[in-house]
């Protein structure tokens, strides 16, 4: 054997040896989870009627993942069960937050955005996110986490977040995002809109859950809210239970 093929297949075995070691070390694709439909009749101060179930759940941060109590949000869980063959409306514009000192308007995706972006938050977690690299498994539990902690379960509400799952859901599998701030900005609007409360009619014998976006520090203790059905216009009020109280139904 030559000197220059020599040289050559030992290029070659260099050149695998270190595709090999990049793919070992490249995040892998998380296994999707079992997500067991919210029963909203399980939290506690939920309204049930003959029609339907409502409860709303305040946000907690689990360890991942974006932290948006510290972006300016509280962020509160509703989950609206149709019992009925008709398709109510609940409107994120007819919603309020009863805080310490007053009600407060539910904010609008656009602003909820802007708020996480231009907070002391968005730019820690862009620095963590950077030096690791892997967006996708970094974030998804920073509103994902919640929505798998709900629903019933022996270990669903004892607050463990589903981790790189939620982010498979919220910012795609693990790697699909690189690592500058405009990566991690798409990464949240995604995940702020996907999480967020959807305003079409509920379907008849479906449960419906999404984020509505209050503002932080302002003791946001209950959500009332308007549900137009047909020609009726009913108004609840609906108390935000904690994540890890569930009643014993």
């Amino acid at each position: 054997m030559t000197a220059a093929r020599r040289t050559r297949l030992a290029v070659v075995l260099v050149v695998l040896v270190s595709m090999l070691a990049a793919l070992g070390c490249q995040p892998t694709r998380p296994l999707p989870q079992p997500r067991r439909v919210v029963d909203p009749s399980t939290v506690d101060g939920a309204v049930v009627t003959p029609r339907w179930d409502i409860a709303a759940v305040a946000y907690e941060h689990f360890g991942q993942g974006m932290d948006y109590a510290e972006a300016g949000l509280a962020p509160v869980f509703l989950v609206f069960r149709n019992k009925s063959l008709q398709a109510p409306v609940v409107q994120v514009e007819e919603v309020r937050g009863q805080g310490v000192d007053g009600e407060y308007l539910a904010y609008s995706l656009e602003e909820a955005t802007s708020l996480v972006f231009a907070s002391e938050s968005f730019r820690n977690t862009a620095y963590n996110a950077g030096r690791s690299a892997a967006l996708g498994s970094f974030l998804g539990a920073g509103l994902g986490a919640l929505i798998g902690t709900i629903g019933g379960g022996d270990n669903i509400w004892k607050g463990a977040a589903i981790g790189a799952a939620g982010g498979a859901l919220a910012g795609g599998a693990a790697g699909a995002y690189g690592s500058s701030e405009r990566d991690l900005k798409q990464v949240i609007r995604r995940e702020l809109t996907q999480y967020g409360w959807n305003d079409e009619p509920l379907p008849s014998d479906y449960t419906r859950v999404g984020y509505l976006y209050f503002p932080a520090d302002r003791g946001v203790s209950s959500v009332s809210l308007v549900v137009r059905v047909g020609g009726e216009i009913l108004s609840y009020k609906v108390p935000v239970a904690n994540p890890a109280a569930k009643t014993d139904k």
